[in-house]
């Protein structure tokens, strides 16, 4: 999958849900507009949309319901396209048209460039994708996503209680994101009876992982960590595929995409994942959610339609709880306790990270299964 083929991708799937997801509104009458900032012509197209889908998912509901405080919710859809400038420019005109809140940034990068601008406007954030150290997270930004630290040490500890997973090889992008991860992952193994026995960079745009295969078997390594995101993991994948690789693969929790599991076939079985939610899970809620999301979209539900389904929900919440104003919705969600959305309670703590178990999950023939709860 190449660069130019991802963008092609996701300009085709920004056009429709742009065109699509204006905005769930009924009838006349008073509104909220809520904005949602998602990458969708970037190098993960398939979670922004499902980020987008999650959110029109929450805010159809709520409608039909009746809306909040007597108001229809407003979706305001904006392409911040993964990068710093573009969800500048996107929260400048998310801030003429007067949003309330915002779903999103998705990934560390955009929400730490928006972060300021959103502490000096008043206007809180909700991420449903973002993991790493965001400025003003707790005041002005939250997040349903799992943080990098927890989904890290949860996936190192899983890794380290695998009696063959002995001496781990970590291969990460050399972005905020892929750095943090991969840091928290180490750190947690260090001290332990396992050995981290190589650490491969690689960049955004990289397409040919022979070296990266090469030193994995070089390492000797029982157990790789991938930490960055889809178009490169694929790769990755299919380059220790390639190699014969044998070894077992974790990834981070950006990898826990329909866009990895279709770029990289049958080269992701096995993966194994941190997820905030998994379909397969046999819980009420997540049943409730996944049924309803299929029947809408026809497709599974992936932890970033969860994510933002539950971040579009947690903000109604501090709408009915604060008030309409973006100061009191950003003092609701400061009080926000176990509020139960489809990941689980959330709590949010004063970092406004989601205080919660990280589970497991596998894949499968294609498929996100529950291995570790």
């Amino acid at each position: 999958m190449t660069r130019n083929r991802v963008l092609a991708m996701g300009v085709a799937l920004a056009g429709a849900l742009l065109a699509g997801c204006a905005g769930p509104r009924i009838g006349a009458g008073e509104t909220i507009t809520i904005g949602v900032l998602a990458p969708l012509t970037s190098g993960v197209p398939a979670a922004a949309r499902s980020a987008v889908w999650g959110a029109t998912l929450a805010a159809d509901e709520i409608n039909a319901g009746g809306g909040v405080v007597g108001a229809t919710i407003t979706l305001l859809v904006l392409d911040d396209r993964g990068s710093t400038e573009e969800v500048e420019r996107a929260f400048a005109q998310m801030l003429q048209r007067r949003v309330v809140a915002i779903v999103g940034p998705l990934t560390d990068a955009t929400a730490t460039a928006v972060a300021p601008m959103a502490e000096r406007a008043g206007i809180p954030l909700v991420s449903p994708g973002a993991t790493g150290t965001i400025p003003y997270a707790g005041s002005s930004v939250f997040r349903t996503s799992l943080p990098a630290p927890a989904q890290a040490r949860v996936l190192a500890d899983y890794l380290m209680g695998m009696r063959r997973a002995r001496r781990l090889t970590i291969i990460h992008e050399g972005n905020d994101y892929g750095t943090l991860v991969a840091r928290a992952f180490a750190e947690r193994v260090r001290g332990s009876s396992r050995e981290i026995v190589g650490t491969r960079l690689y960049r955004d745009g990289d397409e040919d992982f022979t070296r990266h295969a090469n030193g994995v078997v070089a390492d000797g390594a029982d157990a790789v960590f991938i930490a960055g995101y889809p178009d490169e993991a694929a790769l990755i994948l299919q380059a220790l595929q390639a190699r014969g690789v044998r070894a077992v693969v974790a990834g981070s929790d950006a990898l826990y995409s329909q866009d990895l599991v279709r770029w990289a076939g049958a080269a992701a079985d096995g993966l194994v994942l941190p997820a905030a939610f998994v379909p397969t899970e046999p819980l009420p809620g997540v049943q409730e959610f996944v049924g309803k999301y299929r029947r809408k979209y026809g497709e599974m539900p992936d932890h970033f339609a969860a994510q933002a389904y539950d971040a579009l929900k947690v903000v109604a919440f501090a709408i009915r709880r604060g008030g309409r104003t973006p100061a009191q919705i950003r003092a609701a969600l400061q009080g926000v306790r176990r509020f139960p959305g489809a990941t689980g309670e959330i709590t949010f703590d004063r970092w406004g990270a989601p205080d919660r178990p990280v589970a497991i999950a596998v894949v499968r023939e294609g498929q996100f299964e529950l291995v570790q709860r």
